[in-house]
Formats: C-alpha cells, structure tokens, sequence
C-alpha cells in the first residue's frame, strides 16, 4: 500500500502553507485550488509538518494500493 497526501478541498483556506512547506508535493493549479503532486513515494516528515500545521486541518494521509 502506497501513502498519499489527501486535501479536503472543501475545508481548504488556501493559506499557501502547504505550498509553502512542501512544494514539490503540494501546488496551486490553474483553477487556483491546491493540488497534490503524483510522485513515487512522498516525503512523509515534510508531509507529517503541513498536516500539523494546517491551520483548517484539511490533509490527511491515505491509502492507496
């Protein structure tokens, strides 16, 4: 099983931490909302600190197979 980063879109803010702490996992795409990156594998320490301080609490971790 592979973890990957999840945004409730609905719950986002758009404070830019996320982008701002992680961008290569996290990003504004061109409809202006946050977007995750498709990688092979994601920095779970970098992800872990957007989670933490994610003032709307909107990401979590998923699981994908």
């Amino acid at each position: 099983m592979k973890r990957v980063p999840n945004v409730e879109l609905s719950d986002c803010v758009l404070c830019e931490l996320c982008t701002d702490l992680c961008p290569d996992v996290f990003i504004i795409n061109a409809s202006d909302y946050v977007a995750v990156m498709e990688l092979e594998a994601y920095p779970e320490e970098e992800v872990d600190e957007v989670i933490k301080n994610c003032p709307a609490d909107c990401i979590n971790w998923q699981e994908e197979l």
